[in-house]
């Protein structure tokens, strides 16, 4: 496992910038504007606040297809940003502004009609991730064109370049790390908030940045599943279910789950429901090609006994890099709520994906959920998380 030092953080961040270039030339975006908080890492390096970013729309930058990006930063934080990027601004704000957001928006879309002319880019369309309706309404009267950056964001994102495969092998063993303290706390009487802390304080003694969920639950808040860490107390005898959802060293996703028991005598029912997330999740990564379409992967990935569809998580696969990122793979079949879509999409070498399974008969008093996060390489699925199976409920 690559260390701290062994990372050369400069071709990181070129590498992924030169992706991002790559695929806004692909798609004819001269210019994008990134709010969203994984975005601007991705073209930056830059990180700041990400939490209390992510919703205020307080930082932004420009990023040309061709030379250096501008980023505009929270006022407060720019001597933090001018360490990795060299064109680092005030960035504008009018959030809680009132009645006063709308002067305040018309000052920042002439500040961008300014910088893209600085570039040669004043007359062209401006593709944008996301706006709230000041912004937009905003860049509607400055005549700014924009589009969706979507399709370019994406495809940059989805395969990794040799650095960002180095900071996902670091992660790995954090994972690893979190899920080994995570199982040693587990003991009757603890409580599903106190389970958290401990994965979450495992993460962030080793660089790890925070916990994107609370998927921590035991006994019967284990089914349905999504039901966020509470105050229930462990009991023996009670499954306990943890998806571990952190943004670990460079913000990287470590996203695996395991499922454990409270004592050592699991019933008849719990090791069956064990099997079935068990036997889906390895079925996935036995099944993992590149060049495999993700419809082709979808119908030929094992299928859940009929009496555990209802309860079926929403996707099999979804990616991972700097936040939950690219298109899922949702089964074929999953006529609940609205109609899923079946991206026309492929695997391809060195994409991260997590493959998921979650086991509960509907009214059953506890469900199972299991994930592991895999590297994609020419030969198949490599584990990022290596962290074993319960052997008592796998016997």
């Amino acid at each position: 496992m690559p260390n701290f030092s062994d990372l050369d953080y400069g071709k990181l961040r070129a590498g992924r910038l030169a992706r991002l270039q790559t695929m806004l030339k692909r798609h004819d975006f001269p210019a994008a504007l990134l709010y969203n908080t994984a975005n601007i890492r991705y073209a930056t390096g830059a990180d700041v606040m990400a939490v209390w970013t992510a919703g205020t729309f307080a930082r932004y930058c420009l990023v040309p297809a061709e030379g250096a990006p501008i980023l505009f930063e929270y006022k407060g934080s720019i001597h933090v940003s001018q360490k990795v990027v060299a064109d680092v601004r005030p960035a504008y704000t009018w959030q809680y502004g009132g009645v006063a957001a709308r002067d305040k928006a018309r000052e920042w879309a002439g500040s961008l009609r300014a910088a893209l002319r600085e570039r040669g880019l004043e007359r062209e369309r401006l593709a944008v991730d996301k706006l709230d309706t000041v912004g937009f309404l905003a860049l509607q009267e400055e005549g700014i064109p924009i589009v969706d950056v979507g399709p370019a964001t994406v495809d940059a994102r989805e395969v990794k370049t040799p650095e960002e495969v180095e900071v996902f092998a670091i992660n790995g063993g954090i994972g690893d790390a979190m899920l080994a303290e995570f199982e040693a706390a587990i003991r009757p009487g603890i409580r599903e908030y106190e389970l958290w802390a401990v994965l979450s304080d495992a993460l962030l003694r080793r660089h790890g940045e925070g916990l994107f969920t609370r998927l921590v639950a035991s006994g019967t808040n284990t089914n349905p599943w999504l039901t966020e860490a509470h105050d229930k107390a462990v009991m023996p005898g009670d499954l306990v279910g943890v998806d571990t959802d952190a943004s670990g060293y460079e913000g990287y996703v470590i996203d695996v789950s395991r499922t454990f028991l409270c004592g050592d005598t699991p019933s008849p029912e719990q090791k069956e429901a064990y099997r079935v997330a068990y036997d889906c999740v390895m079925g996935m990564l036995d099944l993992v090609r590149p060049g495999m379409s993700f419809e082709e992967f979808a119908h030929k990935a094992p299928p859940l006994p009929e009496a555990y569809l209802a309860q079926r998580y929403p996707s099999m696969a979804h990616q991972a890099g700097l936040e939950d990122e690219g298109p899922s793979i949702p089964y074929p079949d999953d006529n609940r709520g609205p109609r899923r879509i079946m991206p026309k999409r492929e695997i391809k070498e060195n994409m991260v994906l997590c493959l998921e399974c979650y086991a509960g008969k509907a009214g059953a008093p506890f469900g199972v959920k299991l994930e592991d996060q895999v590297l994609v390489t020419a030969d198949g699925a490599r584990l990022i998380c290596t962290y074993p199976y319960d052997a008592k409920l796998l016997g």
